[in-house]
């Protein structure tokens, strides 16, 4: 009897209009969308990147820190997307 699978895999897009389907790179106007994009930063995390992809990630990482900026976040969210980026 074959396994079921208890993790669901995720597959970066490799193009620049693949990665804007997943969360478009404008200011976040909720905080809903915020949580969208920092839960996204960690997918990129642990993948190795390719050049569109790492791009992608530092400007994401660049608008999740203007929002926490913005909103007061706490710093430790901040170091923690600042570590992922520079990865």
């Amino acid at each position: 009897m074959p396994r079921a699978s208890t993790s669901t895999s995720f597959e970066l897009p490799g193009t620049i209009s693949g990665l804007w389907s997943l969360c478009a790179l404008s200011p976040f106007r909720t905080r809903a969308a915020y949580e969208e994009a920092a839960a996204l930063c960690g997918k990129f995390a642990v993948r190795r990147l390719n050049a569109v992809q790492r791009e992608y990630f530092r400007e994401l990482t660049e608008l999740v820190e203007a929002y926490d900026a913005e909103k007061g976040e706490t710093t430790k969210a901040l170091l923690r997307l600042k570590k992922i980026a520079s990865v």
